[in-house]
């Protein structure tokens, strides 16, 4: 078979639709629009196929409903803001081996090193390899309306300081004391997208609960102060070093670790002395809501990281101090007589749910990895639906819930307990620094703890449609978990905060309403920056004020303001996940700050990662392949429709280069095909023709169902592989010849339903069978609900399956050329039997009431020793019954049109008779969809 030359291909097209401007999307009154985004990119490195997915959904969507009539913006820009830019070119400063090593796998040589020291280079660089790549991908972009974030954008810059004083306005923006993820190196706080490590991580609220030992505290950090009444001891790590104390005028014992987090919580800290672990065990300490005393016990979970380094023991509720109280038993006597004190009371377990946990997860040691998801499990559980016991005092018959409040703050206020923030899993900043929480003074916030506007929110997200529709309930979870947000620092690449220009707005933050700046990108550079200001802002996204009084352009400001009303809101944002957890969810609250109602978003969708050997890929890890590489390798579409088949919605893709094999040699039998029979074949057309007609119309349907929901991989597979499976039994069936309009009609509807997927090489074939039109101007094709005709294909299935019955028959008699082939139709009693069985068995499997109802029909009632044979079958296996039963007649009929069939798939001469007319003792045995077969 002849080669394709992908990458060829995609050269001409892409030069092709660039002459012809075919992605510039202008305003068409009357026309209705579809506007489609995806956040862009940081510029700080090349796009690597985890970008190949996420900005494939988009793109597809729009080469569809351009297909489908609509006016489609699909533009795209590139992130600079923050410090990922940054503390990459400090890195290179200070020749920090991992980062030249990444740049080096990019192909940049040792000379090169000394300009990626500046981050405005990286940005030049990067930045012009981005739209490169995209274009290299065959991306239908408008890049007319591509910009920069950062000062090196000025009028961009003013738009974002526009948003954050129309915030401050509304009262969402907000300075004072804040728990931060703080990195004690770059002295910022850090957000995701300045974190290595730790993505959604944010400072969460515990209790640090004081057991007393003399004038000696040994202070517990907590989630879980509800569960006091249960502690049956403390934990410690004998092998790490602690320190004694003064915190706030009071003697703690403490991990040496946990002095620096006190420090940066506003807490006075003075160490005394230190202390090794193992000197502090057999202490005793007094529980200070009991009273009672609780022995200090050695633990090996306990890390210098784990809030204080003093954990307090409740056996009964948490599977990790279950396992090592196990674990210690085994070799301290003494604390054999320590037992479990259940204390919660939760449905669907033991009266000590951590002892079910660990037996249910096969837990063996505190070590067990398994210990995580075994507590993620029981916390909720009791959180959400256990009842306080009879042994907390005024606490019991309490729902967990209300109890754990009421406690915090009576051991506050007793001054038994202080709250303390704390990161719940590591934090890793770029500059590779371990964060912590700090409360920082003067730090800007976004009030996203706002209950007005979080009910804001919950309506722009009912008014908004999901793709999938099942990640509601994500959205739902983040909108009420939010709270606020640190917005601004003091390092980094960005627009200076409008209020202080001693603060950078952050990149979480300064990319939420952006998607509002594409539909005003081409324009706006028409403007001096002098002239750019927040009355223009105001007239072209809130059509507030004159235009007549702005300094700016009067017609230009309303050709802003039209683009604007015309392409918003945003009908399809998407992005990876992982951006639920921030930058989707800050989106849906900024645009309910900002805008009116009908500019709220109108279509969301998220979609999984893209791993390599099923691991999510990372640049500072080494793992990772760049979209550049895959198109060299492969040309642009092989690629594109490989990552699309093999996953959708919310799940993970991995990278397979053997299916990228595969799938190339498809397209290319499927092109040489195509531009080779296009207009071939004959004017006789078959009832078979019929039936593929039907199935093209059904995959077109499936197919349309499956883009309107971005579900491409479905659409992949019926539209493509489905049809493609479809069309080799028609082949089959009409021995390689085809009816020409049939065939006509196949090829026409396969590129047409291939070109958002694969435009270059469809472009290709179109233009080979001489079409007016680029392929991507066509309209998506229309299925005939007319022609979809099930019971065809229940008739075509059913005879594949004769078909596979006789090649069987052959293997078992060992006959490989059989002189003569007899297939025996079953009588039409059965047929009658069969239909009945069909409707009985939908409501009922009771042998005795089916048999009553079958026996009524005559031809039933004096064979009833066989029909109940029969029915017992198929009460047994349902499956018996065929998808479609025919009548003796019709069965006969069409088995007869298919003895050329039959006789080319297996040879010899093939015989179709009726079971009342065969003298064949095999006769009997014929049933519905399942005639005997007899070989000679």
């Amino acid at each position: 078979m002849p080669k394709l030359n992908f990458k060829l291909i995609a050269k001409r097209w892409q030069r092709i639709w660039k002459e012809r401007k075919l992605f510039e999307a202008d305003v068409v009154e009357g026309k209705p629009k579809f506007f489609i985004t995806v956040p862009y990119p940081y510029v700080n490195g090349f796009l690597h196929i985890g970008h190949t997915y996420t900005d494939m959904r988009p793109e597809v969507f729009a080469r569809y409903k351009h297909m489908q009539g609509f006016n489609v913006l699909f533009p795209f820009a590139f992130h600079a803001t923050g410090t990922p830019i940054e503390a990459a070119a400090k890195l290179v400063v200070e020749k920090d081996e991992k980062q030249l090593g990444i740049l080096k796998s990019m192909g940049f040589k040792d000379e090169e090193m000394l300009a990626f020291e500046d981050p405005k280079h990286w940005i030049k660089t990067f930045g012009k390899a981005v739209k490169k790549d995209l274009i290299d991908f065959g991306l239908s972009i408008d890049w007319r309306r591509s910009f920069i974030t950062t000062q090196l954008n000025p009028r961009y810059s003013k738009f974002i300081q526009w948003q954050f004083r129309k915030l401050e306005k509304a009262g969402y923006l907000t300075q004072g004391s804040h728990p931060v993820v703080w990195c004690s190196k770059d002295q910022m706080a850090v957000g995701d997208h300045a974190r290595l490590e730790g993505e959604g991580e944010g400072p969460e609220e515990l209790t640090v609960v004081k057991f007393k030992a003399g004038d000696v505290i040994f202070p517990c950090t907590t989630s879980r102060p509800e569960t006091l009444f249960g502690v049956t001891n403390l934990w410690i790590n004998p092998a790490i070093t602690y320190v004694q104390a003064l915190v706030d005028g009071e003697t703690w014992i403490v991990a040496q670790a946990a002095v620096r987090k006190l420090e940066a919580q506003k807490h006075v800290v003075k160490v005394i002395d230190t202390v090794q672990g193992v000197q502090l065990l057999n202490k005793h300490a007094h529980n200070p809501l009991t009273g009672s005393l609780v022995l200090v016990l050695p633990a090996g979970f306990v890390t210098e990281q784990t809030g204080t380094g003093v954990v307090m023991s409740v056996p009964a509720h948490a599977p990790a101090d279950f396992a090592a109280l196990e674990d210690c038993k085994k070799t301290t006597p003494s604390v054999q007589s320590i037992q479990p004190k259940p204390v919660i009371k939760v449905e669907g377990y033991s009266a000590v749910p951590a002892a079910d946990l660990v037996k249910k997860y096969g837990i063996t040691s505190q070590t067990d990895p398994k210990i995580s998801e075994a507590t993620t499990e029981l916390y909720a559980k009791e959180y959400h639906t256990g009842i306080m016991l009879s042994n907390t005092g005024s606490y019991a018959g309490m729902p967990v819930q209300q109890a754990k409040a009421k406690m915090i703050e009576g051991l506050v206020r007793e001054k038994q307990a202080i709250k303390m923030y704390e990161l719940l899993k590591p934090v890793i900043c770029r500059c590779k620094t371990n964060c912590m929480v700090k409360i920082v003074d003067n730090q800007w916030f976004l009030t996203y703890g706002n209950s007005e506007w979080k009910n804001k929110t919950h309506k722009a997200l009912s008014m908004c449609k999901l793709y999938p529709e099942k990640i509601r309930g994500q959205f739902e979870h983040v909108i009420d978990w939010l709270k606020d947000w640190a917005c601004a620092r003091q390092l980094g690449l960005g627009t200076p905060l409008p209020q202080d220009n001693e603060w950078v707005i952050e990149s979480l933050s300064d990319s939420t309403i952006y998607n509002a700046y594409y539909t005003i990108a081409h324009l706006i550079e028409n403007i001096p920056v002098s002239q750019v200001n927040d009355a223009l802002f105001d007239f072209v996204f809130l059509n507030q004020g004159v235009s007549d009084a702005l300094k700016a352009d009067h017609h230009l400001a309303l050709h802003m303001q039209q683009e604007f009303n015309y392409w918003y809101p945003v009908d399809f944002r998407t992005s990876g996940k992982d951006l639920i957890q921030n930058h989707l969810t800050f989106y849906l609250f900024n645009h309910t700050a900002i805008f009116p109602e009908k500019h709220w978003p109108a279509g969301m969708g998220v979609n999984g990662y893209v791993t390599l050997n099923k691991q999510k890929m990372s640049k500072s890890k080494g793992n990772v392949r760049f979209l550049r590489d895959l198109v060299k390798a492969w040309g642009a579409d092989v690629v594109r429709i490989t990552i699309l088949s093999n996953a959708e919605e919310v799940d993970d893709v991995d990278w397979d280069e053997e299916f990228a094999g595969s799938i190339k040699q498809k397209l290319e039998q499927w092109y040489f095909f195509a531009i080779d029979n296009y207009g071939s074949g004959d004017d006789q057309k078959k009832a078979i023709d019929d039936w593929f007609v039907s199935q093209i119309n059904t995959c077109v349907k499936d197919a349309t169902i499956a883009m309107d929901q971005t579900k491409f991989r479905t659409a992949l597979q019926v539209g493509f592989f489905d049809l493609q499976r479809a069309f080799k039994w028609y082949q089959r069936r009409r021995s390689n010849t085809y009816h020409a309009e049939t065939l006509k009609t196949f090829i026409e509807v396969q590129t047409k339903m291939l070109t958002p997927f694969i435009p270059h090489v469809c472009e290709e074939v179109w233009m080979k069978l001489q079409k007016p039109n680029l392929a991507g101007m066509e309209r998506w094709p229309v299925y005939d609900e007319s022609v979809i005709k099930p019971e065809l294909d229940a008739v075509e299935k059913n005879l594949s399956a004769v078909a596979d019955d006789i090649r069987t028959v052959l293997e078992l008699a060992h006959v490989n050329q059989p002189k003569q082939i007899t297939i025996i139709v079953a009588a039409d009693w059965k047929s009658a039997l069969f239909t009945q069985l069909k409707e009985q068995l939908k409501r009922t499997r009771n042998q005795g009431d089916i048999m009553k109802v079958v026996l009524q029909n005559p031809e039933c009632k004096v064979r009833a020793g066989e029909v109940a044979a029969l029915v017992q079958k198929v009460l047994k296996d349902p499956s018996r019954i065929p998808e479609m039963v025919l009548h003796q007649e019709a069965a006969y009929q069409f088995l007869k049109d298919g003895v050329s069939f039959f006789r080319e798939l297996c040879g010899g001469e093939i015989e179709v008779v009726k079971e009342q007319e065969s003298a064949e003792e095999k006769a009997k045995q014929a049933l519905p969809g399942k005639p005997s077969i007899v070989v000679r």
